[in-house]
């Protein structure tokens, strides 16, 4: 490890969804000695809460109007670029290497910070599907400029968000590092209890009115939604829908394992039209708890969902779903075919695999280059 470099990892929102997680997981690789580790990020609470990193909070704020998001976004931009701005000058007038890891598409000024500064700038992308257009290509214009390197989550974003100037690679997302390694549950009884997950947003494009509908529809099942929103939001949306008795709406419930490991079956429900999933964590933790999964037929799930441990279905298509459900609770032998199966996929994407590869790229590349 060398001594005289200076980390920065930056994301702008701070949340429980899957972007801060994954990055939550490569800042506790400990590729650099804390003192000298700066994480910037909005002042929420999120996976990157509690880490014993320097943190630096940046200006950032959420509106229902999309003017004013855009407003709060730019404003955001702004504060971040001369924050961060004054953190690097330090560090250069100390003489100090500098590595910059930005999270997302999204902060764009600290991509251009790091290059005023002649940083190693890395752009950490997990999406692909922003709009309008326009917002996008302005984004990608300050990737393709202004960063060194370009790390992707999977072959399906590689493959859609290419990049001339930056070098690219390949880390796919690993297990939630506090997920146990080997995790129990009691296969008889995942079967019998019937319980399907749902894991993800109140979000329109990630499926929820499509939860609803399977609710309806399958009335014998018992579905359970994993929300990740404010509490605001949930009641917003209660009040608007009519709520099937034999689904159950958590928010941020803090015992997601034990929802992993009594599910019979995992759902992701983002729509295609509207939204590309480029990875699916939540399919991969419950796929690591021995459940099949639902999974979009476009995206990073088809790279690792397929008739062995799953379904790649559009999440419009209820009556096919509904038919992938019934098919599954038909037999406990045919059932369980699938739970090991996406049991055995899980072992692909663990918690140490993803260590080891973000070290590599680290410790071998970046810190090499700068050698």
């Amino acid at each position: 490890m060398k001594k005289d470099i200076d980390l920065y990892y930056i994301h702008l929102f701070n949340d429980y969804s899957g972007s801060p997680r994954v990055l939550k997981d490569a800042i506790d690789c400990n590729v650099n000695d804390s003192k000298h580790t700066y994480i910037f990020t909005s002042n929420h609470s999120g996976f990157l809460d509690s880490d014993n990193n320097r943190r630096v909070n940046i200006f950032y704020a959420r509106s229902s109007n999309r003017f004013i998001q855009l407003i709060y976004f730019f404003l955001a931009q702004f504060h971040l670029f001369l924050k961060l701005l004054g953190f690097l000058c330090l560090s250069r007038f100390k003489k100090r290497n500098v590595i910059l890891i930005v999270n997302t598409m999204l902060p764009f000024s600290a991509l251009f910070a790091g290059w005023l500064m002649k940083g190693r700038v890395v752009c950490y992308i997990h999406e692909t599907f922003i709009k309008p257009d326009v917002f996008k290509r302005f984004l990608r214009f300050f990737i393709e400029y202004f960063s060194t390197n370009v790390v992707y989550v999977s072959q399906y974003l590689r493959d859609n968000e290419n990049f001339s100037k930056p070098d690219k690679l390949i880390i796919y997302n690993g297990l939630r590092a506090d997920f146990p390694a080997v995790p129990t549950f009691n296969k008889k009884s995942k079967f019998n209890g019937k319980k399907v997950l749902f894991a993800g947003s109140l979000k329109e494009y990630k499926g929820i009115n499509q939860l609803v509908k399977l609710a309806e529809v399958n009335g014998s099942i018992n579905f359970i939604a994993a929300l990740n929103c404010e509490q605001s939001d949930f009641e917003d949306f209660i009040s608007k829908v009519d709520i099937p008795s034999n689904l159950s709406l958590l928010v941020r419930p803090n015992n997601l394992q034990d929802l992993f490991a009594e599910s019979f079956l995992v759902l992701n429900l983002s729509l295609p039209n509207a939204w590309v999933e480029t990875f699916g964590l939540s399919i991969v933790e419950g796929m690591a708890f021995g459940n099949p999964v639902v999974a979009p037929p476009i995206g990073g799930p088809t790279e690792f969902v397929n008739s062995n441990n799953g379904a790649l279905i559009d999440s419009r298509n209820i009556e096919e779903i509904s038919r992938f459900i019934e098919h599954l609770s038909s037999s406990y032998t045919l059932w369980s075919s699938y739970s090991d199966y996406a049991f055995e996929s899980s072992k692909y994407f663990s918690a140490e695999q993803f260590k080891k590869n973000y070290r590599l790229f680290y410790n071998d590349y970046l810190l090499g280059i700068i050698e």
